[in-house]
């Protein structure tokens, strides 16, 4: 399981901020991932609480009784006195069968006055084993390893959905790395619309000086300048809650960190299949799996309730040995010539069974019922796979024509302004040309970073993240 991260320290991304060191930093300190890592330390210790009931149980009590008989003293003299004082020992122990073996051992002291048995004191030691073990209800094995059985698969479908929050906090930071990345970039595209903008305006300022255009040349633009520095703030304040959304999973409480430079990945044009990926979803992914895990809980209440449904049949038997001499010594390792042994069978129907039959029918109905379940999230798994896939191949095809819509853009941009300049064009084609361009370099950017997020998507499902990041989780 991943250490926890210092919480002490801030966060720091300054400098060139990795995606990868962004994982690396959230699967320490983010909020999520530490809070499941409770549960799947809780998980552990419920299989330590229900193995703890065959452990044995060693017990110790020790009394005194004293009595004294009424008497009429004048008649009878002193009245008979009696004290009598006793320390037992048991070990008692629940074995897998369901059964119960106890054993223990019993020294009494007793004092007479006046004394009527020789010895007097006298001791009296004790000692017996005994056992009872059903036959039918609360027999076995595996019924009364039921329950630790269940919570081992307790502790598999906690680190089923521990390793379910890190493959989901892998994906939101991708996700947000992503967006940042493109507000940064739709920031620096903005700019660059600014700066034309503003050259344009300074263009058209000095022609109408000359007479060349007139006033409302130079007032488009001054809008075309305004609604381009008016966009640049929004941009500016989309970044900074950009960053803000990173360091949050990053588990940053001070926010102070300056976000470092952030270079745009290399994108390629992965090979895709449906096949390979679905494979990959049902081989690695948690979702199946705990749905799994989940029937084999409710196959183990259903055993345990079918068991019930038997009537109760137990049989118990126990064997004892006894001691009587002047000193305690005398009565431990003297002659134990006393014994008593018994033997017993109790059988109990209640009418009709007819509760602990409708249990069964209901834990049943729990098994078919998940086993539904789970048939369910294998379609929801095929559709979301399917879904990945073809947003992937999507993505690929709209980076294309994205990429050509931007050079047909920047051609056009490049000829009305040509155009402009040689008084063939008006200033308010080249502010729509100008528009054009920067909306088709807002949307080749946001085709690559769709095409980003949908490979993390579809890693995401098939569970490859971790491999990409070298992440180990317990099974």
């Amino acid at each position: 399981m991943p250490a926890f991260g210092d919480m002490s320290t801030p966060v720091d991304l300054s400098g060139q901020v990795t995606l990868q060191n962004c994982v690396a930093m959230a699967l320490g300190r983010n909020f999520t991932v530490r809070i499941q890592q409770f549960s799947v330390i809780q998980s552990v210790d419920d299989v330590v609480i229900q193995q703890a009931a065959f452990e044995p149980t060693f017990g110790f009590t020790g009394s005194r009784q004293s009595s004294k008989t009424a008497v009429n003293e004048e008649a009878f003299g002193v009245p008979p006195k009696s004290v009598t004082d006793t320390g037992a020992f048991t070990l008692s122990d629940t074995v897998v069968t369901g059964g119960t073996l106890t054993a223990s051992y019993q020294l009494v002291r007793s004092d007479y006055t006046p004394s009527f048995f020789l010895p007097n004191p006298a001791f009296g030691s004790t000692a017996s084993i005994s056992v009872a073990q059903p036959l039918l209800q609360g027999a076995g094995t595996d019924y009364n390893r039921a329950a630790i059985e269940s919570a081992k698969l307790g502790v598999k479908i906690a680190n089923l959905n521990f390793k379910s929050t890190v493959l989901t906090m892998i994906f939101n930071v991708e996700t947000t790395y992503y967006n940042l990345l493109y507000q940064r970039e739709q920031y620096k595209v903005q700019q660059e619309e600014l700066r034309q903008a503003q050259q344009l305006l300074d263009e058209n300022t000095i022609k109408r000086q000359t007479g060349v255009l007139t006033d409302l040349d130079v007032m488009q633009a001054r809008a075309g300048v305004a609604a381009a520095q008016n966009q640049l703030i929004l941009d500016e304040q989309a970044v900074h809650n950009s960053e803000d959304a990173l360091l949050q999973l990053l588990g940053d409480r001070q926010f102070r960190s300056l976000v470092g430079n952030i270079d745009f990945p290399v994108i390629g044009e992965p090979d895709v299949s449906f096949e390979r990926s679905y494979k990959l979803a049902r081989d690695n992914g948690p979702n199946l799996a705990v749905a799994q895990a989940t029937i084999d809980q409710f196959k183990l209440t259903a055993l345990k309730a079918k068991r019930n449904t038997l009537p109760e049949l137990n049989v118990n038997g126990g064997l004892g040995y006894s001691s009587y001499a002047s000193t305690a010594s005398q009565s431990i390792t003297g002659s134990w010539n006393g014994y008593n042994w018994n033997a017993g069978v109790t059988l109990s129907v209640p009418w009709g069974m007819q509760a602990n039959r409708a249990l069964y029918r209901q834990a049943m109905a729990g098994v078919r019922s998940q086993e539904v379940a789970y048939d369910q999230a294998d379609q929801n798994l095929v559709v979301q796979v399917r879904a990945a896939v073809r947003a992937v191949q999507t993505n690929i095809a709209s980076v294309r024509a994205s990429a050509e819509n931007t050079k047909f853009a920047a051609k056009s941009y490049e000829l009305q302004k040509a155009e402009f300049d040689a008084g063939l064009a008006t200033s308010y084609l080249v502010l729509q040309a100008q528009n054009t361009l920067e909306t088709a370099r807002v949307s080749e950017l946001q085709a690559k970073v769709n095409l980003l997020s949908a490979i993390a998507d579809l890693r995401f499902l098939e569970g490859s993240s971790l491999q990409l990041y070298r992440i180990k989780l317990p099974e």
